[in-house]
């Protein structure tokens, strides 16, 4: 039998403890210091290419002023060309000579393009042999088609053989219209907005570059690659292409020579042109590569000392359960009463299990109380005709009722993640994306949005409400939007019951006022011929007194249904008022086609028409006003009223047309199965 003098107690315990516990505080402390450089990294990465974004989102704000006070200045010289220059060259050399020398060295060339396409005057020579004609050139084109300025796409000057953007605006003759067109270059590389931007670049070895919406480099570091294409370079950019599809922001990416890098991208708003800003991961993050390195033997040396400090801390804490570990063997070995482990702390484990259990059947009521309440409130919005969203800092939704799978046949758990824009669409995101912003700044906003929903259009009205945090960030924002598309339909209707004449069904006297002002504005541009006529019921008094209103309503009723079928689908019949009609008569080319149809109104009026109290016989009479040039609307209404009283004058039942020489000369009665007047 041992004695308890005589036993020797084993280290072994103590010393597996303090080993363990070494390895632990050195593992969680090498962890904890990684893991804290991996999350200062992220968040360096996020500030840094957040950093890149705000400097290209700067830079091309500052290029889309310069580019638009280039515009802005050739449409001025364009605009100020003398009338007299469009027939003088001499006088059209002299006057860009001076508009050039007051712009100093913006532009390497002003000159201008005949209507087909010969240039006309230019004040730097071409090269012997070189001649210019921009017919079929795309910035020539869209002036003469669109009658405004444009800005080319980048291109090779052949006269300086220089990469050069061109500015173009159309010389309107005194007419109005596009005589000339006016070209002014300039120099891409040259610029005053490259060269500033150029100094922009981000660290030792990064860059900017400038490209086209479609892939053409515009400005480069490497000079080979400007006005090639991105992809005559070898090699993938999974961030550039991203930005050619569409992509504005910061991402990482690969580059082409196989580095890490920061790229950035932003459109100009001018042009389309895409800005790129491209910083080296590693140049970046070289600060943070070295400390890392020092932290990792900072924490192996703090690592060493918690060792040292938690064998002799075991040592002392394991001093209880050593003499417990004592009682015990002497119990065993030496029939010790068993009296002896009253002096242990035998009840701090049964309460700290007692503890436990309580702290984890608290626990487990909080969880089932939780779970019964998002239930609840997931029922409730589940069944409300409401779409209820929540978007992350990222702008991706982490919440979404089963009203999103009705409207957009997305499931709850599948509309996590994605992007409103996903969601509805580039177009419905363009609508919204203003109200989101207001959002993300911490301001609750109103708005509504137009978008089409599994093939259906739909109005959504709603709130979009920041979840403001305590620090006073916004974490997220939660979007809110009911379906109003039946009310705007019912507006719609609405709007046009107040265009309609509710007796006939034909436009009324606003509808008209509208119409005939878009017809004479589509006469002048198109130089083809507009007609008016204005025509009512003969002797409708008589009809009245001596068969009632609600006769005289049949009779207007049938009059519009025969004028809409009288005329051809181009033509707008309204009534104006009482027996009042006027028929719109759009691509008159000649004074006897609006004679025809003025002749066929008339005939179709003499047919009896059936009626609660028998066939009645009407008849109609008939002005016709031809449109003039510059004519306004109060003119052309007094010329086809002139003629209708002219043609009511010679005994009714015929039409007359205004001539504003003589007034009405004309009025022909038009005979029953006349086909045309004077056949």
């Amino acid at each position: 039998m041992h004695k308890p003098g005589s036993r020797v107690s084993s280290p072994n315990l103590k010393f597996r403890l303090a080993f363990v516990a070494a390895a632990l505080v050195f593992v969680a402390t090498l962890l904890v210091t990684l893991s804290t450089l991996s999350v200062a990294e992220r968040g360096m990465k996020e500030v840094i290419g957040n950093q890149q974004f705000t400097m290209l989102t700067g830079a091309v704000s500052f290029m889309d002023d310069r580019i638009g006070d280039r515009l802005r200045q050739v449409e001025a010289v364009a605009a100020n060309a003398p009338a007299a220059a469009l027939s003088d060259n001499m006088l059209m050399q002299q006057y860009l000579d001076v508009q050039a020398r007051m712009w100093g060295n913006d532009y390497l060339n002003f000159l201008t393009l005949a209507r087909s396409g010969e240039m006309v005057v230019t004040l730097r020579e071409f090269p012997v042999g070189r001649h210019l004609n921009a017919a079929g050139v795309d910035y020539f084109e869209r002036v003469m088609r669109t009658r405004a300025s444009v800005i080319s796409e980048p291109l090779r000057s052949r006269l300086s053989d220089k990469n050069v953007v061109i500015f173009a605006a159309p010389i309107r003759n005194p007419a109005g219209e596009v005589e000339q067109v006016l070209v002014a270059s300039v120099d891409l590389q040259g610029s005053g907005f490259l060269r500033q931007i150029g100094a922009l670049r981000p660290g030792k070895t990064g860059y900017l570059f400038l490209m086209t919406a479609d892939g053409i480099m515009i400005d480069h570091p490497e000079k080979d690659r400007v006005m090639q294409p991105v992809s005559a370079k070898p090699g993938a950019n999974t961030g550039t292409e991203r930005a050619l599809k569409g992509y504005e922001g910061w991402l990482e990416a690969r580059s082409k020579d196989g580095r890490e890098s920061i790229y950035a991208y932003k459109r100009l708003r001018s042009t389309g042109w895409i800005l790129a800003a491209r910083y080296p991961t590693d140049e970046a993050f070289a600060p943070l590569a070295e400390m890392r390195r020092n932290a990792f033997f900072g924490a192996l040396g703090l690592a060493l000392a918690s060792g040292m400090l938690a064998w002799v801390l075991v040592f002392r804490l394991l001093g209880p359960l050593e003499a417990l570990r004592d009682r015990v063997w002497s119990i065993r070995h030496d029939a010790t009463d068993i009296a002896v482990l009253c002096d242990g702390r035998k009840d701090e484990i049964g309460e700290l299990g007692r503890a436990f259990y309580e702290l984890m059947a608290e626990r487990e009521k909080a969880e089932g109380e939780r779970s019964a309440t998002e239930k609840r409130l997931r029922l409730i919005a589940d069944n409300l005709p409401v779409l209820i969203a929540y978007l992350d800092r990222e702008r991706r939704f982490q919440f979404g009722n089963a009203t999103f799978e009705k409207w957009f046949g997305v499931r709850p758990e599948e509309l996590v993640g994605m992007t409103v824009s996903e969601l509805m669409g580039r177009e419905a995101y363009g609508q919204v994306r203003d109200f989101l912003d207001e959002a993300y700044a911490g301001r609750s906003v109103t708005c509504e949005v137009h978008l089409n929903a599994q093939g259906a259009p739909r109005f959504l009205q709603g709130t979009f409400i920041p979840d403001i945090q305590p620090d006073g960030s916004v974490a997220g924002v939660y979007a809110l939007k009911h379906d109003v598309t039946h009310t705007k339909e019912v507006e719609a209707q609405l709007v046009q019951l107040t265009r309609v004449d509710t007796l006939t069904g034909i436009a009324n006297r606003r509808m008209f006022s509208e119409t005939l002002q878009h017809a004479l504005d589509r006469a002048r541009r198109s130089g083809k011929g507009l007609a008016l006529a204005y025509l009512d019921v003969d002797h409708f008094k008589r009809i009245n007194d001596s068969y009632g209103h609600g006769v005289g309503d049949e009779v207007l009723k049938e009059f519009a249904r025969r004028l809409t079928a009288g005329v051809r689908n181009t033509d707008t019949p309204a009534r104006l008022s009482g027996d009042e009609f006027v028929v719109i008569l759009e691509e008159i080319s000649t004074r006897a086609e609006a004679e025809r149809i003025g002749a066929k109104i008339v005939a179709s009026m003499r047919v009896p028409i059936e009626t609660s109290k028998g066939p009645i016989r009407a008849s109609s009479s008939v002005g016709i006003a031809l449109s003039q040039p510059n004519q306004g609307q109060e003119e052309l209404l007094a010329a086809a009223d002139s003629a209708l009283y002219t043609a009511k004058g010679k005994g009714r039942d015929g039409y007359a047309v205004f001539d504003e020489d003589t007034s009405p000369k004309e009025v022909r009665p038009a005979s029953p199965g006349l086909a045309a007047p004077g056949e």
